[in-house]
């Protein structure tokens, strides 16, 4: 993964540590919701856009010019949330074996059912924000959300960048 990309999830999360500071010594409910809906936004921005750049920057590194335009158009400003079936689909579309070992690999995770429900409630409750509508998440299931999606994250970074693997497993 670029330093960049990396980079991005440490200020995601050393931001949420901040906030989750933060919500602990409010009083305010108002201000509690404020900051809640701004780790909403930031935790899935971010996931969303790590895991987006990974497939491109990899395919970036080819340097064809045309498949740079295609990827800015379709992957890096396309429109893809950060669920797990995305994730899958996005990987399948360039590889078969790309989207299986990462199906594969998610599913060895103890707490994988978890980690694919984390990723479509973040996903959910955005979309629900982003709507008008309230989010029924509150911080700690954002944060555990949010927690829980770095390792489908790192999951897909491994098999993008990994892809030369014995994948008959």
């Amino acid at each position: 993964m670029k330093t960049e990309l990396q980079d991005l999830i440490n200020n995601c999360s050393s931001e949420l540590e901040d906030i989750k500071v933060r919500i602990q010594k409010l009083k305010l409910d108002k201000a509690k919701d404020y900051l809640t809906k701004y780790a909403l936004i930031k935790a899935s921005g971010t996931i969303e856009f790590v895991y987006r750049s990974i497939i491109a920057d990899y395919f970036e590194t080819f340097n064809i010019p045309q498949i740079n335009h295609y990827l800015e158009i379709t992957v890096r400003t396309g429109s893809l949330s950060a669920s797990y079936d995305n994730m899958a689909k996005l990987l399948g579309k360039f590889d078969d074996d790309w989207n299986k070992a990462f199906t594969r690999n998610v599913k060895k995770i103890n707490s994988w059912a978890r980690i694919k429900d984390s990723s479509d409630s973040l996903v959910k409750n955005r979309h629900l924000f982003a709507h008008g509508k309230q989010p029924t998440a509150t911080f700690e299931d954002i944060y555990n959300y949010y927690f829980d999606c770095l390792e489908l994250v790192k999951e897909f970074d491994s098999v993008v960048y990994n892809s030369n693997n014995d994948d008959s497993g």
